[in-house]
């Protein structure tokens, strides 16, 4: 199953001072909390002068493609999906 949207999502980011690095924590979306086990894939794409990070993450279970703009900080899901 995949599930595309453009919803607004609450995410927990952690910042790494020794790598440099934020990443996403835990998640909530529809009601449920989900831990982040693993970000599998990371890039960026520009838009005009705003930078989207884009995040490719996994709970174990469902895989998330999120998205954070540099100009609001704004958190988006974009995709989910089960594996199927």
């Amino acid at each position: 199953m995949r599930i595309k949207t453009n919803e607004r999502v609450k995410v927990l980011s952690i910042y790494d001072p020794d790598q440099g690095k934020t990443l996403p924590y835990r998640l909530s979306w529809s009601g449920n909390v989900h831990n982040i086990s693993k970000v599998s894939y990371y890039h960026q794409e520009r838009h005009g002068r705003i930078t989207f990070h884009i995040y490719h993450v996994t709970d174990g279970t469902l895989d998330f493609r999120l998205t954070v703009d540099s100009e609001t900080l704004a958190w988006r899901l974009r995709e989910v999906t089960d594996g199927n």
